[in-house]
């Protein structure tokens, strides 16, 4: 259906006022539109303007401010020395998989003998004693745990029991009681005094990577180890899909994945490319990692073991790399549909009980759901009706239920979940998406604290609630391959540098037609001019050929027909 008229704003005014854009644009060899597409994001000096569109590795600060960074090294550089084997254990997400396949990588490239696995999702979220024990049947004799581990005090204290030394690398929030771990790497941590902390666990395992060649070459020169650029790639997945702040550290580290990934270098990520049909001629950006590579990655370990995703990112050739993207894309599917079903009952759900959906927060439960899919389902949930959703899934057999939740500006969700702690049997995340577990027969009153919690943080923040906002007035004329490439050099976009819209205004539906009952293509006319547009997630109910409409667009490339067209953010029907 379309959209209410929003209350719109012009993104970044204050700092658009302190910036010269068209003599900006003149010094720096850009357009005058990616001056204000970077001004509005805060981008506004001229060594700041200049490291955005051009991000050097030597601007990342040095990690050893870290808390917990030099007993890892060291704690690494001695089972080195002592021929020790390690143990390597990533979550079942992008950023576990990606983090256990640098882990293994910084390893193996200093010579350490090195055992990698990753989560199940039947074994539940996070490193469990399962996980520890498989590991050490596996002969290893320390143990690293990468996206996750922060909260797993049992699997660490049954390692501890048994005289194994840990190291856990982690991104997730810091609760009150420390891991028994020799070495914990955590941003979050209240003692870590490094200045960023939006970094991901796979961006955290890369500094100690870095940092172990660094010691490794210090101690004996001879030694050749790969350069941990290599690496980079696997960064940029991990950083873009689990939606961690594109700034800082963060956009340097993304910017250099990304030519890394678009060189193709890794047999397992041009198989994957290949099956998404990603054109040999298009520059890798941030949305085919999020649209295209993150979900086939992603796929196994929504369904269950994330093993073939660890094995596709470390296939060393075409042969080993084809079956496993096979896989990987065969999951993808069967992930689709759960996804769509889950999706379709949700609103059948709400459809038949309104009441579900009137509060500040939508609170969805059903036995029928596969928990691996309820986090997307969420996202694609929060679109729709652009409030924070929580979608989960209840065992009957254990009487758990097992949820995501997804957000949406100006709400923190983690923060949240923590007010409703004493409902929970445990929760992880940040403020755009967390995880969370608890008893089934809880969910009526998760339901009421979660919503109040939300709706007292909106309360907080009202002025700012229901404010679109947008970069600038468009015409029609515009849109093409100058505009495109405008956008593009202000790339990447993602959480805290968000993907630019723009307000087209008195635009008339020339022509319309759904695609799969999911999406709608529109022929936008004004004056002489046409211009195709893709609304995806809606059919437009109510939107007829003829109408005058108003809305909110992003150019992009449409690959298929070699084209620019207009992506939908939000529409909504000009006043008769």
């Amino acid at each position: 259906m379309l959209d209410d008229t929003p209350r719109l704003r012009r993104r970044g005014e204050s700092f658009l006022r302190q910036v010269d854009v068209d003599g900006a644009a003149g010094e720096l060899g850009v357009s005058p539109r990616t001056v204000e597409l970077l001004a509005a994001r805060g981008v506004v000096d001229g060594v700041a303007l200049r490291r955005a569109l051009s991000p050097r590795l030597g601007d990342l600060r040095p990690p050893t401010s870290m808390a917990g960074f030099e007993a890892a090294v060291d704690l690494i550089c001695t089972a080195r020395a002592k021929n020790r084997r390690i143990g390597v254990f990533g979550d079942y997400d992008v950023d576990g998989v990606a983090s256990a396949a640098v882990l293994t990588e910084s390893f193996e490239t200093v010579g350490l003998d090195v055992v990698s696995r990753v989560a199940s999702r039947e074994d539940g979220y996070g490193f469990t004693v399962g996980a520890a024990q498989r590991l050490c049947e596996a002969g290893a004799q320390v143990v690293v745990v990468g996206d996750c581990g922060t909260s797993d005090h049992e699997a660490l204290g049954w390692l501890l029991s048994r005289g194994i030394e840990s190291i856990v690398i982690d991104h997730h929030q810091v609760p009150a009681e420390m891991p028994p771990a020799a070495a914990f790497i955590n941003p979050h941590r209240e003692d870590c005094v490094f200045p960023f902390k939006g970094l991901c666990s796979a961006g955290v395992a890369f500094y100690l990577g870095a940092a172990l060649r660094t010691a490794v070459r210090r101690r004996e020169p001879s030694v050749q180890v790969a350069d941990p650029r290599v690496l980079l790639d696997l960064v940029a997945l991990a950083t873009v899909c689990d939606m961690v702040p594109l700034v800082a550290e963060n956009r340097v580290l993304t910017h250099h994945g990304l030519r890394m990934l678009g060189a193709r270098r890794r047999p397992g990520i041009e198989s994957l490319l290949a099956r998404a049909k990603v054109p040999k001629t298009r520059p890798i950006d941030e949305e085919h990692v999020g649209f295209q590579l993150g979900p086939r990655l992603n796929a196994a370990g929504r369904l269950g073991s994330a093993q073939p995703a660890l094995d596709l990112l470390r296939s060393r050739s075409p042969a080993e790399a084809g079956p496993l993207s096979d896989r990987l894309e065969a999951l993808n599917t069967r992930r689709r549909l759960l996804q769509l079903q889950v999706v379709e009952q949700a609103e059948r759900s709400l459809a038949e009980d309104p009441a579900l959906g009137t509060g500040a927060a939508i609170v969805l439960a059903d036995a029928r759901w596969a928990h691996g899919v309820v986090g997307i389902a969420a996202a694609g949930l929060v679109a729709r009706f652009r409030r924070p959703v929580a979608v989960l899934a209840v065992d009957r057999g254990s009487a758990v239920a097992r949820g995501s939740v997804r957000s949406v500006t100006g709400v923190d969700v983690h923060a949240a979940l923590a007010t409703c702690s004493g409902l929970l049997t445990r929760f992880g995340g940040h403020a755009a998406a967390a995880g969370f577990s608890m008893p089934a027969h809880g969910v009526d009153a998760f339901r009421r604290a979660f919503a109040e919690a939300v709706q007292r943080q909106r309360e907080a923040g009202a002025a700012e609630t229901h404010i679109e906002e947008h970069d600038g007035a468009l015409e029609l004329a515009e849109v093409g391959s100058d505009l495109l490439a405008a956008v593009d050099a202000a790339r990447p976009y993602g959480i805290g540098f968000t993907a630019p819209q723009f307000l087209m205004s008195e635009l008339r539906v020339a022509a319309r037609r759904t695609i799969k009952q999911q999406h709608v293509a529109l022929t936008l006319q004004r004056g002489p001019t046409r211009v195709e547009a893709i609304w995806f997630g809606s059919t437009a109910v109510g939107l007829e050929v003829g109408d005058r409409v108003s809305g909110l667009f992003a150019p992009a490339f449409d690959t298929y027909r070699n084209r620019v067209q207009l992506r939908v953010r939000s529409l909504w029907r000009e006043p008769a």
